[in-house]
């Protein structure tokens, strides 16, 4: 059992108990999708050019993304060579989906690197005290004795005069909700003593952030910690109830292990 606790884990949980069982305890066999090594391929080339000092070009964190991709692809692809056991994409299976996704992934690059150089130069990744940028930042926060561990996508600054936000890369359609963003406000407020309140989503396909930026000052350290407490107090206890439903089931991972999918 971890001894530590990360906002997938205590998100897995809260979307069915036991498809955490199963993953995290069990060890079942994972059904693969061609859009998980696209969402680590792009989250990689934009970490490589921001650690360039956004001096790499675009041809060349494309490459990375290249790079990248394919060896996701094949690690999955070595567990699961057959890939009609893979998650299709709408109409497209999974070996037309894997093919197909390399060209999304490689625009979604484009418009990151477009984004920050033509539409928003000013936003830039906040730096350390230590002089570390902030990117894929990691941390290790005590709730109230419940250890939590992430990696922040990026602390970015808007301006030289007001706090940075939080933002998450996201490759999907949806981004996400507030409490990813909140765990990470809260790690930087621990870590770093800044008094961040707000955090948005860069959007992969829209190639921009969210319209607007989360509110984060409902998610008090307190109440963030009191989230984890629940979570982190029914796993240890052993507590793993089935939460079928059509929708959750025909996009888990290990449903095939299940025998209370729907």
């Amino acid at each position: 059992m971890a001894e530590y606790r990360s906002v997938s884990q205590l998100k897995e949980y809260q979307k069915c108990a036991y498809a955490y069982y199963l993953h995290r305890i069990e060890n079942a066999w994972e059904r693969p999708a061609a859009w998980l090594p696209q969402g680590l391929a792009v989250h990689e080339a934009a970490e490589a050019w921001e650690r360039s000092g956004r001096t790499m070009s675009l041809e060349q964190a494309q490459d990375v993304f290249k790079s990248s991709y394919a060896t996701h692809t094949n690690r999955l692809a070595g567990d699961t060579p057959n890939f009609e056991y893979w998650f299709s994409s709408g109409p497209y299976k999974g070996e037309t989906d894997a093919a197909r996704r390399l060209g999304i992934g490689l625009e979604q690059v484009e418009k990151y690197i477009r984004y920050y150089m033509e539409a928003a130069p000013e936003q830039v990744i906040w730096i350390t005290p230590s002089g570390q940028p902030a990117i894929e930042l990691g941390f290790d926060i005590d709730l109230d004795g419940v250890r939590v561990k992430g990696f922040i996508d990026q602390v970015i600054s808007i301006d030289e005069h007001g706090e940075p936000i939080v933002r998450d890369i996201k490759t999907g359609n949806k981004p996400g909700d507030d409490f990813q963003l909140a765990v990470y406000a809260v790690a930087m407020n621990e870590m770093y003593g800044t008094d961040i309140k707000t955090g948005d989503y860069w959007m992969g396909r829209q190639g921009k952030p969210t319209k607007e930026n989360y509110d984060l000052e409902v998610w008090t350290k307190e109440k963030v910690s009191e989230e984890f407490h629940k979570v982190d107090q029914s796993i240890r206890a052993g507590d793993f109830p089935a939460s079928p439903e059509a929708d959750k089931c025909r996009f888990c991972s290990v449903a095939s292990a299940c025998g209370f999918r729907i």
